[in-house]
């Protein structure tokens, strides 16, 4: 719905976003103001109030009627505190009355803390009055009529927050994920995924306005497959690590695709498409998107990939293959922030992840009585450490052995350990899947952390994995020292 503003040709003008700035930069915004006009939207522009009128209430009024919000970062935007507090007025108005708002940069100017939450459009390279100028405008206009175009946004870091209640997309995609530096290589494999009739959402679908967080974790919830480009970048990428993360939570199927380097540590026990010469994905492994795609909408097995003879050409890359390693400081460093962001999931996962690193197991995806020498006392007091600071000492190792101590090796001393912890509610019950059993986690001391590790949780035998993972770590913590 469209608004009328006082303050020209008093209230006869429709409107349908307000435009915040700094004055410093009105020249600027007069010219987008005129393009957006010529694309057949009224915008509030505070160059319009009438002599006579009263500036604060027309801004208020406008700030109240209207139906979408600009916020303008340019190069004169510091030091005005006015903007500033039109812009907190703005986003307050429109996150309350759930409206569509865009930030928008130019000149190079960054977007302030506040407004990175939504996706932003970048005016730095279009000139006013150029044809991409032009370009990025039609595609805000197009956000507001709500059209599905996307502007060109770039590529960047997405998932920085802790998950609400996500709805369902109108339509389940297939979500591919790449760093920033991978963005060529992306592009292109989207574009290959398209040509084969598959829907699918990358971080160029966000469109501007949209929240960057919930927008990505919504798409990674419900994907029908994750595909994953893997590179060095990818590896260091904390984006890419947290929409693993994500979608491991969440039990989507991964299809990981190798472009450079080694696999990433966190699909290390998964095969993955080889693409190595940096070429577009061959006809077999998407063949086989096409076929997992499928089977995630219609809820059947999924299937395993059709591997090649020996003396075909190689498309598929063997678990075997050696994944890339992460420094256990660099990876001690992602784990603190999730449980600072109390990312409490993510966390755990990590946790078993760099348990695995550790010993050399993350292809296996499970730890023996033979590996526990390879876990370092050191390195079991520190994962202790964080977790205990990150929940005022409520989860960690040694709040489970207080809790539960381990009195054996076998299955009894296990299914002790699961119900004394809250992992199981009896004996005799089932385990649910990941995401179903994490949800216990609240209000449960001891709960996290529990070695679980869903990526290898379609394997008939996964239960006994885990139970062998899990009085492994205990066993050795007893060893080390690490008691209530």
């Amino acid at each position: 719905m469209a608004t009328s503003i006082p303050g020209r040709d008093r209230g006869r003008v429709l409107v349908e976003l307000y435009l915040a700035y700094g004055r410093a930069d009105a020249e600027w915004v007069r010219k987008l103001w005129r393009r957006l006009h010529r694309h057949g939207v009224e915008a509030f522009f505070d160059e319009l109030i009438l002599p006579g009128d009263s500036v604060i209430h027309s801004l208020e009024q406008a700030l109240r009627d209207t139906t979408a919000g600009i916020a303008v970062f340019g190069p004169g935007l510091a030091g005005d505190r006015w903007a500033l507090t039109e812009y907190d007025a703005l986003l307050r108005s429109c996150v309350e009355k759930g409206l569509p708002f865009i930030p928008v940069t130019f000149g190079g100017a960054p977007i302030a803390p506040f407004a990175r939450d939504w996706a932003w459009v970048d005016f730095a390279d279009a000139g006013p009055g150029g044809e991409k100028f032009d370009h990025l405008v039609a595609g805000v206009v197009d956000t507001l009529r709500g059209g599905g175009t996307a502007a060109e946004l770039p590529e960047r870091d997405v998932l920085r927050e802790p998950p609400r209640p996500l709805r369902e997309p109108e339509r389940r995609s297939v979500v591919v994920c790449y760093a920033p530096a991978d963005a060529e290589y992306g592009r292109g494999l989207v574009g290959r995924v398209q040509e084969a009739g598959l829907p699918v959402w990358s971080v160029r679908s966000l469109r501007p306005g949209d929240r960057l967080v919930w927008t990505t974790r919504q798409q990674l919830r419900h994907a029908t497959v994750v595909v994953v480009v893997m590179s060095p970048a990818a590896q260091d990428s904390e984006d890419v690590t947290r929409m693993i993360l994500e979608a491991q939570w969440h039990e989507r199927p991964f299809f990981p695709v190798l472009v450079a380097g080694r696999r990433h540590y966190l699909l290390a026990d998964l095969w993955c498409a080889d693409a190595h010469a940096g070429g577009p994905l061959g006809d077999g492994p998407l063949a086989h998107l096409v076929a997992l795609h499928e089977a995630a909408l219609s809820g059947r097995p999924l299937p395993e990939p059709e591997l090649p003879s020996a003396s075909a050409p190689s498309v598929f890359r063997p678990s075997g293959a050696r994944p890339g390693r992460v420094p256990a400081s660099f990876a001690l460093k992602r784990l603190r922030a999730a449980l600072a962001e109390r990312e409490f999931e993510h966390a755990d996962l990590l946790t078993t992840t760099l348990l695995l690193e550790a010993a050399n197991r993350l292809q296996s995806g499970v730890l023996g009585r033979r590996d526990a020498a390879a876990l370092s006392c050191d390195l079991l007091a520190g994962l202790d450490e964080l977790w205990a600071a990150a929940t005022d000492g409520r989860m960690g190792f040694r709040a489970q052995a207080a809790i539960a101590p381990v009195g054996g090796r076998g299955h009894a001393g296990f299914l002790a350990l699961s119900t004394g912890l809250g992992w199981r509610v009896s004996a005799d019950e089932a385990v649910p899947a990941y995401r179903e059993f994490a949800a216990r986690a609240l209000g449960r001391p001891g709960f996290f952390p529990t070695l679980r590790n869903p990526r290898g949780e379609q394997r008939m035998d996964w239960y006994d994995d885990w139970t062998q993972t899990v009085l492994t770590v205990h066993t050795r913590l007893r060893e080390c020292g690490v008691r209530p």
